[in-house]
C-alpha cells in the first residue's frame, strides 16, 4: 500500500513538474511579444489559467506578434494552420500537441479584420481546456 501512495505522488509530481516546464517554454515563446506590447507575464498567466484577461486591444495584440512568430498568421492577419505541429513542437510538449493544435484549428478562424480574428481566436483558446 505504502509503495502504491509512494508511486502516485511520484507520478503527480511528474505532471505538475512537466506542466511548469511547458507552460515555462510557452512564456519564453511568448517573451518577445509580451515586451513589446507591455505585458505582464502575470496577464499571460492569468488569462492561462482562466483567472482573469484583459480585455484591451494591446492585449489581443500580442497574441497577433505571437501569432506571426509562430508562422500561424501572416502580418496582413491570414490566417495558415497547416503547419502548426512542425513549427510548434519545440513549444508545445509532444503529449499535449494534439490537443492545442486542435483548439488552434477550432479558434483560429479568418475574420473580416486582424483584431475580430485574433480576439476570437484568444477568446476561444481561452475557453478551451488547452493544459498550458
Amino acid at each position: 500500500m505504502f509503495s502504491a501512495l509512494k508511486f502516485l505522488m511520484v507520478l503527480v509530481l511528474v505532471v505538475v513538474v512537466t506542466r511548469a516546464d511547458q507552460r515555462q517554454q510557452v512564456v519564453d515563446f511568448h517573451r518577445p511579444c509580451l515586451d513589446h506590447h507591455d505585458i505582464e507575464d502575470d496577464d499571460l498567466h492569468f488569462a492561462l489559467d482562466k483567472l482573469k484577461s484583459r480585455d484591451d486591444d494591446e492585449f489581443y495584440l500580442h497574441f497577433f506578434c505571437v501569432a506571426k512568430q509562430g508562422h500561424f498568421m501572416t502580418e496582413d492577419g491570414t490566417v495558415n494552420t497547416d503547419n502548426f505541429e512542425n513549427d510548434m513542437k519545440d513549444i508545445i510538449d509532444p503529449e499535449n500537441m494534439p490537443n492545442v493544435a486542435a483548439i488552434i484549428r477550432m479558434c483560429l478562424i479568418q475574420k473580416n479584420t486582424v483584431l475580430e480574428t485574433i480576439r476570437h481566436a484568444v477568446d476561444c483558446f481561452m475557453a478551451a481546456d488547452h493544459n498550458l
